[in-house]
């Protein structure tokens, strides 16, 4: 029985409309006032002293207001009732009452929900709390400023009042759809001058038909991928094929050159998630989502290092919904695509279909929050969206491989809190948990190991699950490869082929005789070659790169791969350079239309050096957005056979 409650206000600098609602009673009553006043709430924290449970409402308006005293009347007994007496009519927020610690609230603002003013700022760094590296560059702007006054007298045409006037350029959509106008207003046309953080989006219309997107090629035989990261080939399916028509019809333009859903894995879903004290939490919150969406956890941020299993959570609770609510009123997508699809959408005309796609979907899903690259153009619809979706009590799903406080400088440049309802984290599981799952990943794959072999390749670490589901993948390949009638090999010495944990670790200093043998060798340029990379270096290591492409070409020898390659480019990164150098290198990419890239990575001692595994991380996700394979090559494994041996089958 809930026994007392009190509210009283407790602004912040970003929502000054914010209360504090203080409980004493039980969980169960907890649980149905969340229920009950929806979005508005925070996640219960346990308190001490005069009361058991605050929770934090982002807004109390008079709706909210009524909800609260009809909830806790009916929670309450008579005689709390009688104690908690606010009177027979609703009172004004300004009216105080005997329990009621309000202070002569703020006005309400319905307003809040669409893109806050402070855009100007953005550009120079739109996500100041996340690592420099997982933000894009900062725009050159500065540099072309002091060209300018020489033409500073040219304000004349910048008054261009003609402008407004071909404003008809909206008149067509009336035409086709009354409403289309309205999306897009006329002030649009003046944005792009302004400098953007997001990097320039290359045409990359090939991609679309790019092979490696679905799959690899042997040879001349095109073989489906392994790791099946297709959207409607399972289970799912029935729910997905019907549901398909209103997605690429409200986004086939945008789509024909950059997808903005991201595939779903069919063998990832709650009946293959097993559930542990890593995750109980997060496992609650997701079923509480797919039971009801938009009701309590809303929205829901999911975060953890690289492996913890937030891409499974993603998927489970896209498959979770779509058997209620239809595969088609889901939208799945990342910070990358979401993003750069915008962008593309107000380039190429295709942004009133955008809109229109997500004012239908009813559940909005972002694998890698932190990847948002916001920029003025595309701020605006992003904000819009977000906001929208929590006030019309529709479903947000986001996934972040920072916690919470590094993700408040987006927050600030995208006008929408992410931690404003629901946060759980993920964490690698105990040792029992992480072999269930781990025999579950091989089981999958038909990967036989004994158990000692299991714990000494990848439990004693233990291996993060990201890069355990890529060793098993790389292993599988080469078993194709190398293994026949006259030649067997274990999975543990194929593992072994690609992880080297059996190697003498190699001096990765270069001798005169590597340089002399790189000296020699010329890189393959054939030009009917299907298979074309490139590899990014860290500065002043050009040797070694050229060392690195020299051994890949002889390891590819030495297992009898005599696939065809052209290397494209050898390009130089900065690997000081706090900013943006994982946009850098997705982008140059896709410019330079290879289907593999090879990273060199940066000195222990660099900036980047010290935060490797996020920088590769970060970096894999974008090539992953650009359709293009990475693979990635330790400075201190120069010299590891291994090490070429899993590059070759990242990249194959």
């Amino acid at each position: 029985m809930l026994k007392k409650w009190d509210v009283a206000p407790a602004p912040t600098d970003k929502n000054p409309s914010r209360h504090k609602l203080l409980i004493k009673g039980e969980m169960k009553d907890i649980f149905m006032i969340v229920k009950k006043l929806g979005s508005v709430c925070s996640r219960p924290e346990k308190t001490s002293g005069e009361f058991d449970f605050i929770i934090y409402l982002s807004k109390l308006e008079m709706e909210t207001m009524k909800k609260l005293k009809a909830v806790t009347s009916e929670l309450s007994g008579p005689a709390a009732a009688e104690e908690d007496s606010f009177g027979e009519e609703p009172a004004p927020f300004d009216t105080p009452k005997p329990k009621l610690k309000l202070e002569p609230a703020p006005a309400p603002a319905p307003a809040p929900a669409p893109a806050p003013a402070p855009a100007p700022q953005r550009p120079a760094a739109a996500q100041p709390d996340l690592p420099p590296f997982a933000r894009p560059a900062p725009a050159p702007a500065p540099k072309a400023e002091p060209a300018k006054p020489a033409p500073a007298p040219q304000p004349a045409p910048r008054v261009e009042p003609p402008r407004p006037a071909p404003a008809p350029a909206p008149q067509p959509a009336p035409r086709v759809e009354p409403p289309r106008p309205a999306p897009a207003p006329a002030p649009r046309p003046a944005e792009p001058p302004k400098p953007a953080a997001l990097p320039e989006v290359p045409a990359i219309a090939a991609k679309a038909d790019n092979p490696a997107a679905t799959g690899r090629r042997t040879g001349m035989n095109f073989v489906p991928s392994a790791t099946t990261r297709m959207k409607r080939d399972e289970p799912a399916t029935e729910a997905a094929a019907p549901a398909a028509a209103p997605v690429p019809t409200a986004s086939a333009r945008i789509k024909a050159k950059w997808s903005m859903e991201l595939p779903l894995i069919p063998t990832y879903s709650f009946q293959t998630l097993i559930a542990g004290s890593h995750n109980r939490f997060a496992h609650a919150a997701a079923m509480a989502v797919v039971e009801n969406p938009g009701v309590i956890y809303n929205p829901l941020l999911v975060f953890g290092s690289p492996g913890t299993g937030k891409t499974h959570f993603v998927n489970s609770i896209s498959y979770g919904l779509s058997a209620s609510i239809g595969q088609s009123n889901i939208f799945v997508t990342d910070g990358i695509k979401l993003s750069k699809g915008v962008e593309l959408a107000l380039k190429e005309g295709g942004i009133a279909r955008l809109e229109e796609m997500f004012a239908k979907v009813k559940v909005l899903i972002i694998d890698d929050v932190h990847l948002l690259m916001v920029s003025e153009a595309n701020k605006k619809y992003i904000s819009k969206w977000l906001n929208d979706f929590v006030a019309q009590n529709k479903q947000v799903v986001v996934t972040s491989v920072f916690p919470p406080k590094s993700l408040s400088g987006l927050e600030d440049a995208v006008g929408f809190q992410f931690t404003q309802g629901w946060m759980v984290d993920l964490k690698l599981p105990a040792a029992q948990a992480y072999k269930a799952i781990l025999g579950q990943l091989m089981q999958g794959l038909e990967v036989k190991l004994s158990d000692e072999e299991m714990t000494s390749i990848f439990a004693s670490g233990p291996m993060p699950f990201n890069e355990v589901a890529k060793a098993l993948d790389d292993m599988k390949k080469l078993e194709k490869f190398i293994v026949n009638a006259m030649n067997t090999a274990s999975h543990a010495q194929l593992l072994d082929m690609v992880l080297g944990y059996g190697e003498t670790p190699a001096d990765a200093a270069l001798t005169e005789e590597d340089t002399h043998h790189v000296s020699v060798w010329q890189p393959g340029q054939s030009e009917s070659a299907w298979f074309k990379w490139g590899i990014f270096y860290p500065k002043g290591m050009r040797r070694e790169a050229d060392f690195a492409l020299f051994c890949l070409h002889e390891r590819a020898k030495e297992l009898g791969l005599n696939t065809e390659w052209s290397q494209v480019f050898i390009e130089e990164y900065n690997s000081d350079e706090l900013y943006g150098i994982p946009f850098k290198i997705g982008n140059y990419a896709s410019e330079r239309n290879v289907n593999g890239a090879i990273i060199l990575g940066p000195q222990p001692t660099s900036a980047l050096g010290s935060q490797e595994a996020e920088f590769r991380h970060i970096t894999f996700k974008i090539l992953d957005s650009f359709l293009v394979r990475g693979t990635w090559l330790p400075s201190y494994k120069l010299k590891s056979k291994a090490a070429y041996a899993k590059m070759l089958m990242d990249l194959i």
